[in-house]
């Protein structure tokens, strides 16, 4: 095996991989859905879905354990993934029907959203094997840069033409464009991935029981658990319902959309580097706290100012988003995968993903129960993201007293 060169494959893959995540996810998807008709509730929900499936990781582990992480199920299972996101541009050619549509809609979504849980694990193992481990913050800080650098030409390409084709009366056309580029980069991705060199894994067999209760036991994991379940719960209720704030209350163009998905990816890329290099000690407390500070104030914006004030901040507070999210980048795909136990790092990642599912899956509840659609209550999911991120800056403040990382 050539390292640099599967190494650069790796890279390759990542970028296009989370390149096409971006656009077809809740950025350029959501504005899709919106166009279906959806309703905020639904939209909501979508915009929670990938993190609540994460629940079904717990039963990743011990599946691919007992196939050995066979390079072609896995291949045929990002296939699937990556087909049902580009299935989506056929709904509006199926039914005028709005509850149909949205019953399609998530059907898609759903599939979407678990095979790509089934199949991330074992492309972060493959990776995480592969790539030698003072290589890795590197890695992470290059894939960064370069994939929001694609999404960051990409969503200028597309805020222009979406909002060309809109005037002229042709939307529809215009996000047939965006599922077009996004087959294309899941094609050439997949094809790198059918070349690409599977690393040995070693992985234990485990059991589902096990795949749960050897990580949850683990008190060095715990700190863990706690930050990835407060974040994820966090920045869920308070961006659920952000894309439906911008395109449906505040009114703003695709081409404004679009400049904001620019900075929130140029943001991401710029200081990816800078969060790699606090990472390097592996002192977390580093990059949790001022995390939860850029979060604070993105979501106290958010909160207080008017709807006219906001058309002007915006550009600020997605600078700020993409600041705040290249830092917690770093610490999941780092300290996860070290802080779990040798030949269990595939259960410790896939328990903590489940975590996550768990406590994002209380958003749609208290949005169902709670929330109802309209701009005022909008507001109060900001309030609660802050008090959120209050709670796990002086829960790692705490830590840091106790001379804990």
């Amino acid at each position: 095996m050539n390292y640099k060169k599967e190494y650069k494959k790796y890279l390759t893959s990542s970028v296009l991989d989370t390149a096409n995540n971006r656009i077809a996810s809740a950025s350029f998807i959501s504005a899709f859905a919106i166009y279906l008709g959806l309703s905020d509730l639904a939209l909501g929900i979508y915009a929670v879905l990938d993190t609540m499936t994460n629940v079904i990781q717990v039963f990743a582990a011990p599946l691919f354990s007992k196939i050995g992480q066979s390079k072609k199920v896995v291949l045929i299972n990002y296939s699937i993934y990556r087909i049902s996101s580009v299935s989506m541009a056929f709904i509006p050619f199926l039914s005028n029907n709005i509850s149909v549509r949205t019953v399609l809609f998530f059907v898609l979504a759903t599939i979407y959203a678990i095979t790509g849980e089934m199949g991330y694990i074992t492309f972060v193992n493959w990776r995480m094997t592969l790539i030698r481990k003072d290589d890795r913050t590197t890695f992470a800080a290059k894939r960064n840069f370069l994939k929001n650098t694609v999404v960051l030409v990409f969503s200028l390409i597309m805020g222009v033409v979406l909002d060309k084709f809109t005037i002229y009366g042709y939307e529809l056309f215009g996000f047939m464009i965006l599922f077009a580029i996004v087959f294309i980069i899941a094609f050439i991705d997949i094809s790198i991935r059918i070349k690409t060199y599977k690393p040995v894994v070693i992985q234990e067999k485990i059991s589902v029981k096990n795949n749960i209760s050897i990580p949850a036991k683990d008190k060095n994991f715990r700190s863990v658990l706690i930050t990835g379940g407060l974040n994820r719960f966090a920045y869920g209720v308070g961006t659920m319902y952000l894309n439906v704030f911008l395109l449906r209350y505040l009114n703003i163009g695709y081409l404004y959309y679009s400049i904001l998905n620019i900075l929130i990816n140029l943001s991401e890329a710029l200081s990816s580097k800078y969060w790699g290099n606090k990472s390097k000690k592996r002192n977390w407390s580093k990059i949790i706290l001022p995390m939860c500070v850029v979060f604070v104030i993105v979501f106290t914006m958010l909160l207080l100012f008017n709807n006219q004030q906001l058309q002007y901040l915006l550009p600020l507070i997605y600078i700020l988003i993409g600041f705040g999210n290249a830092s917690y980048e770093m610490y999941d795909h780092i300290a996860i995968y070290e802080t779990a136990k040798d030949k269990l790092q595939t259960s410790y990642v896939t328990f903590e993903r489940f975590i996550e599912g768990l406590v994002t899956m209380i958003i749609p509840v208290l949005s169902y129960t709670i929330f109802k659609e309209n701009n005022n209550v909008i507001k109060i999911t900001f309030a609660i993201s802050i008090l959120c991120y209050i709670i796990l800056f002086i829960y790692y403040k705490l830590k840091e007293s106790k001379g804990e990382s």
